[in-house]
């Protein structure tokens, strides 16, 4: 049985950043204290309250959700806009096993939550996935905000994939990226990771390590500007649906030539990471010479990231599976490079 986050909210639209963090832990399951629900008989890996404690009506709806959790013992996080000591204090009643400001930098936020599940410690791999998933968090944000990009947030992310990927196991990164329930972070954080374990597998030096996976990083940013409900749908996307999710190479392209900070291979890599060698691919239906290196290794990746992705309406390939379908998409793809992927995701 999975094991969810539950988020008590009053202000929902303005939480929906908050719940696309949570998920790195697993589903969250949302309450909107403006329609009040129960959450399910999920069993709760944490409660996070997301509520003006200054309310007391709030506070016996806050009281009446987590009851039962509490009764197990689930740690209960209380999220406080104003750190007045009358409003700890109204945290610490209901029953709060850490009380922290709103508004928390997202790295900061899943650092604390992490103390919180596993309070004795985090192993290196857990510490470079919680930065990459904060600095991912940031990134998207922005993007879909319209805001500039977060240099300093993407730079952590790719330097916390790349340190991540020093470590021949991919196969823990994979389980915890795997773990994450928003299906845009896990596709993201999939690709980026085996982006650098291919960098490094092909001795890369650092900073052709840091390109590659700095592409991969990036790739989907144009995802950020495509409606969640098509992002998320469970199943296969109408004509119109699928129409709009194309555009996203093209509007990642345009948000990245905008921000004139990252090197060329990078703002390829956003726009043309779905062509083919062939020419079949989109949006522009470029052929081998007109794709680099960089972006026919993210191209590898992405595919094979999709094939292996945990969906709760898609069973994953298994590696195996996932890199003969590879082989099978012949002239479409780079077969020197799809030869050097192999040991990535098949060793030994």
């Amino acid at each position: 049985m999975p094991i969810a986050v539950l988020l008590i909210t009053d202000r929902p639209e303005e939480s929906q950043k908050l719940e696309r963090l949570l998920s790195l832990w697993g589903p969250c399951d949302v309450v909107d204290l403006h329609r009040p629900a129960r959450s399910g008989s999920v069993p709760k890996r944490l409660l996070v309250s997301d509520v003006d404690l200054s309310n007391r009506m709030a506070v016996e709806a806050v009281r009446a959700q987590i009851a039962d959790s509490r009764l197990r013992g689930t740690p209960v996080l209380c999220l406080l806009r104003d750190q007045s000591p009358r409003l700890t204090i109204q945290a610490n009643a209901i029953g709060a096993s850490a009380v922290l400001p709103a508004g928390l930098p997202a790295k900061t936020l899943l650092e604390e939550i992490g103390r919180i599940l596993d309070p004795l410690g985090h192993g290196p791999i857990q510490q470079h996935f919680i930065a990459a998933s904060a600095g991912m968090a940031e990134m998207l944000s922005a993007a879909a905000e319209g805001r500039a990009l977060p240099m300093a947030a993407i730079e952590g992310s790719i330097e916390a994939i790349n340190r991540a990927a020093d470590d021949p196991d991919l196969g823990a990164w994979l389980e915890m990226v795997w773990n994450h329930d928003d299906a845009t972070y896990q596709h993201c954080l999939l690709v980026a990771g085996l982006a650098a374990a291919f960098a490094r597998k092909l001795r890369f030096p650092e900073e052709a390590r840091k390109l590659v996976t700095g592409a991969a990083v990036l790739h989907d940013i144009g995802k950020a500007r495509v409606p969640l409900a098509i992002l998320h749908k469970a199943g296969k996307l109408t004509a119109e649906e699928l129409a709009i999710m194309r555009e996203h190479p093209q509007m990642g392209y345009e948000m990245l030539l905008r921000e004139a900070a990252f090197a060329r291979e990078v703002v390829e890599a956003t726009r043309s990471h779905h062509e083919y060698l062939d020419g079949t691919g989109y949006p522009q239906g470029l052929k081998a010479h007109e794709i680099s290196d960089v972006v026919r290794m993210v191209t590898i990746c992405d595919i094979y990231a999709a094939l292996i992705e945990r969906r709760p309406y898609k069973a994953p390939m298994t590696p195996q599976e996932a890199y003969s379908t590879l082989i099978g998409m012949g002239a479409k793809l780079d077969a020197d490079l799809l030869r050097a992927f192999k040991p990535v995701v098949l060793p030994g």
